[in-house]
């Protein structure tokens, strides 16, 4: 036994915290992405489309998709890579 017996249950406590901090950080981020990016895509489509052709705004739409992918999947993967070898047997 420890002499602080509450000190296993803060680290546990904090090891959670920063687990659902960390979760809430990238959800909000997530959304906050997703809907600038939309935002900004229909911005785009309404007003700076003019000089474009069909073919060229649809290339740029489908390219600013895959940075705003790669984007939140760096942050996702940068999140999960955090539990490898954590849940061992």
């Amino acid at each position: 036994m420890s002499a602080n017996p509450s000190s296993a249950t803060t680290s546990v406590r904090s090891r959670d915290f920063d687990f659902f901090r960390s979760i809430r950080l990238r959800v909000l981020t997530s959304i906050a992405a997703s809907v600038g990016w939309l935002s900004l895509t229909l911005l785009y489509l309404a007003f700076w489309t003019h000089g474009f052709s069909l073919v060229q705004s649809i290339v740029i739409v489908v390219v600013s998709l895959l940075v705003l992918a790669a984007v939140l999947l760096g942050s996702w993967i940068s999140f999960g890579l955090g539990f490898v070898g954590r849940w061992t047997d």
